[in-house]
């Protein structure tokens, strides 16, 4: 008689089922939002760094993740040698270690200056025409 009850209680009810399902969906939309905003745009940034990395050549500045800036002095297997002065004190560093490169022909080369925007994307106005 009790293994009757046991059964009947243990069956999913229709409720059940869509609880279930609706949670697993959330899940999965977690995971998807997770891969859009924060796997996929590092492994962007990878992609470029290592392009870049292979690229490197002799002559181009570079900073690594310590913050250290110089000029690329000397380029073997895994290491790099970098001038960080005018007194060309040198230091070898893997190449693991560098964030940015900035390419030979790009070092004299200004970026075009953006407007500020606001918050909100809008264009700041400067004090002087908010004044009048």
């Amino acid at each position: 008689m009790i293994n009757i009850f046991a059964l009947t209680a243990a069956q999913p009810q229709p409720g059940d089922i869509v609880s279930s399902l609706s949670s697993f969906v959330i899940l999965i939309a977690t995971v998807v939002i997770f891969y859009f905003l924060l796997i996929r745009p590092q492994r962007k940034r990878d992609k470029e760094l290592r392009a870049q990395m292979d690229a490197l050549k002799v002559g181009d500045q570079v900073t690594t993740i310590g913050g250290i800036v110089g000029k690329v002095a000397n380029i073997k297997d895994d290491e790099i040698t970098i001038s960080t002065s005018v007194a060309n004190t040198l230091i070898t560093f893997k190449k693991s270690s560098i964030s940015t490169v900035v390419k030979r022909d790009d070092i004299g080369k200004a970026k075009p200056a953006e407007e500020p925007k606001s918050l909100f994307g809008g264009k700041k106005k400067k004090k002087e025409e908010t004044e009048e």
